[in-house]
């Protein structure tokens, strides 16, 4: 019976079924934004030390039966070459100090993409193996340390695919999958997932209610609309980032100046 407790009360359930609901909705009706939403949603009820390998099971069962549903609707060149480049990114992750402070890359990372969001025209005409095997070991590298990478592969590929329908599918490979990997990396370097895994099972379930209805959302509208509520998610969780780095970087001045006075004082 142990197995089935669940490591959290119900108010915290609730937040964390609501995040992964709308989280799910949010990506598959306009292509990214889900990630960063249950990353939020989970970073108010569980521990710092569990929060990205809860988020990356969760999400890598999440985004596997996206993927199924959008079996049709992927580029699996790019999904290849993509995965190839995550799993040089882990590698670089695993085997190399990471000098720069999370905000810093927080914050690098969000002015990133607003930038890119907001260029005129922002298309590659010819994208090349090379350019999505850089994107692809780039995010795998970071999302070792920040989490979600859905905004920043969603701008480089809505910059060389038209279709909507192409871009979500292809997305959701991309990510489901190097997601998977994180687990497996964090699993392999002694996370314990037994206690959590009926929790995470619960939340893909919930996640994949959200993904049917976000596709019959994303059947409704169409490129125009897609793009331009695109622009508007991927301002909004730029702006996040960059609040969230702030937010980082003043509570370590905070704390460094409380430990400072108590030390004179």
């Amino acid at each position: 019976m142990e197995f089935f407790t669940l490591p959290v009360d119900n108010f915290d359930l609730i937040i964390l079924l609501i995040s992964c609901f709308l989280g799910s909705l949010v990506t598959t009706s306009v292509g990214a934004g889900g990630g960063l939403f249950v990353i939020a949603g989970m970073s108010m009820v569980l521990p710092a030390t569990t929060l990205l390998s809860i988020h990356a099971l969760t999400q890598a069962g999440a985004g596997l039966m996206r993927s199924f549903i959008f079996r049709k609707s992927v580029i699996f060149k790019v999904f290849f070459l993509f995965i190839l480049g995550s799993l040089i990114g882990y590698s670089l992750s695993i085997h190399f100090l990471v000098t720069l402070p999370e905000y810093v890359m927080k914050f690098i990372l969000g002015l990133g993409i607003i930038i890119l969001n907001f260029l005129p025209k922002f298309e590659i005409k010819k994208v090349s193996n090379y350019m999505i095997l850089i994107v692809g070991t780039l995010t795998g590298f970071l999302t070792m340390f920040i989490g979600a990478m859905g905004p920043i592969v969603i701008l480089f590929f809505s910059a060389f695919i038209s279709n909507r329908q192409l871009i979500v599918g292809t997305l959701a490979w991309c990510i489901s999958f190097q997601n998977l990997g994180k687990a497996i990396i964090f699993g392999n370097l002694g996370f314990d997932y037994s206690s959590w895994i009926v929790l995470i099972v619960i939340l893909i379930i919930v996640s994949y209610l959200g993904t049917i209805i976000g596709k019959k959302l994303l059947e409704k509208s169409n490129d125009v609309l897609f793009k331009k509520v695109l622009k508007i998610v991927i301002l909004i969780l730029g702006s996040k980032l960059i609040f969230d780095a702030t937010n980082i970087y003043f509570s370590l001045w905070g704390l460094l100046w409380k430990y400072s006075f108590c030390y004179l004082y």
